[in-house]
């Protein structure tokens, strides 16, 4: 069955890569909308949050723009994943503009090794193929799906990029192996974790546990991170923005050096999401470990 699907998938792939722009965009905007009218507990989920995050204090108005471009920054991802397979390096530097490079560049200089903190925010597959083919290639930690053939569908087409993909699983051996050849990698740490593998901090002003993983890495290898985001601008053009960095910090206190190098990873990037909240990635259960009533379903967010 798993065979039969696949090959359906790569059919549809091949129809929607080689669908003139406008029609393959016009595609995803209506499977976006699709998401918006019939996925009501994901809706849901998106209320729950943004009611949470901003004290009730958003309009009804306000709430169902925030839900609607949640799907489209979502098909956004799959659409761009099959744009990349064929985009040029001419039209990529015309789409894509980067604040900040030097910053990256500096500490390259330096022989730094470099970790990228980021959030499911913007269009993450634009900003990691712009990095890895023109920036520095990066080791990136992904998710394994249900689908080993299609999961090495998007390893390949993300790896022509020239980044380097590694599954959770057994992800650390291949970080450290990175982090003393002083190269770069990159971790996404916006996602609600239990506290065996964390550390509790305050995230969008509410308690969350985060994964520590970076954190530990960047203490024990004296590693810069550096919060970096994707914007998503008009008629599908982006910019990329490289933020201060973040030094390690490491005394005789392991335990305090990781909450406080956590912390200001969590503040980081809880700014970058105020900076526009609608391209954060609503629909995750966030605040699950510490809120798990608010996604009730007899609670006000209907």
């Amino acid at each position: 069955m798993k065979k039969i699907v696949y090959q359906l998938f790569l059919v549809v792939v091949f129809i929607l890569r080689y669908l003139p722009k406008s029609l393959r965009r016009a595609f995803f905007r209506f499977v976006a909308y699709m998401g918006y009218l019939f996925a009501r507990k994901t809706n849901r989920i998106i209320k729950a949050n943004l009611n949470f995050v901003f004290n009730n204090s958003l309009s009804q108005t306000e709430i169902k723009e925030i839900q609607k471009y949640s799907y489209f920054n979502m098909v956004l991802w799959v659409q761009s994943l099959i744009e990349n397979l064929d985009v040029s390096d001419e039209e990529l530097k015309k789409t894509v503009k980067i604040e900040n490079a030097h910053i990256i560049e500096d500490l390259k200089k330096e022989g730094k090794p470099l970790i990228f903190i980021s959030a499911h925010y913007g269009n993450m597959e634009m900003l990691s193929h712009y990095i890895n083919r023109f920036v520095i290639p990066v080791y990136q930690v992904a998710r394994e799906s249900n689908f080993e053939e299609i999961d090495e569908f998007v390893i390949k087409a993300r790896e022509s990029s020239g980044s380097k993909i590694i599954f959770r699983s057994g992800a650390i051996k291949t970080l450290v192996k990175a982090m003393i050849k002083k190269e770069a990698v990159s971790l996404i740490i916006d996602q609600n974790i239990n506290s065996r593998e964390g550390e509790e901090v305050e995230f969008l002003g509410k308690k969350a546990y985060q994964t520590s993983s970076s954190a530990s890495l960047a203490r024990k290898f004296n590693a810069y991170l550096i919060p970096i985001a994707i914007f998503n601008q008009d008629n599908y053009n982006y910019k990329i923005k490289v933020y201060e960095p973040i030094v390690p910090i490491k005394t005789d206190n392991e335990k305090e050096d990781l909450k406080n190098i956590s912390q200001l990873e969590a503040n980081a990037i809880s700014a970058i999401i105020k900076e526009d909240k609608k391209q954060w990635f609503w629909p995750h259960k966030r605040f699950k470990s510490h809120y798990r009533e608010i996604y009730e379903k007899n609670s006000n967010n209907k």
